[in-house]
């Protein structure tokens, strides 16, 4: 008798959890899409500051959070940055520390990235290195 009890017992809170459960569950009635998949191009320039010196300028003011990556003429990932939309639309950056003569910028999205370059020394420019002391 007190195994039926149990049982009896068992099923009628399992009844109720089902009942919980019922009215916990939202159903879904619309497909929605991940904001992420609407966005647009980043345009940008570059512009250099000097040697090993440059500006990112954004064409607009970013409404999401733009991500920046800088790499090495062999393709090493030398700085991972990103632009929020309090930040503006201008970055610069100094590599003065950095052995590249030539920097590759990547900016974009989540769904879309933009690839530029600019030489670690901009035309008409000298580095120190390179200057030679005349006796």
């Amino acid at each position: 008798m007190t195994i039926v009890l149990l049982m009896t017992l068992s099923l009628s809170s399992m009844d109720a959890l089902g009942q919980i459960f019922k009215k916990r569950t939202k159903v879904e009635s619309e497909i929605s899409f991940p904001s992420a998949l609407n966005r647009e191009m980043v345009p940008f320039e570059l512009k250099p500051e000097g040697i090993k010196k440059f500006t990112i300028v954004l064409e607009k003011r970013p409404l999401v959070v733009t991500k920046i990556k800088v790499f090495d003429t062999l393709g090493n990932l030398i700085h991972e940055d990103r632009i929020l939309p309090e930040d503006g639309n201008k970055k610069t950056f100094d590599f003065s520390n950095v052995q590249s003569q030539l920097f590759v910028v990547e900016v974009g999205n989540a769904k879309y990235n933009i690839t530029k370059s600019i030489y670690a020394i901009p035309p008409g420019k000298r580095s120190s290195n390179s200057i030679q002391e005349i006796n």
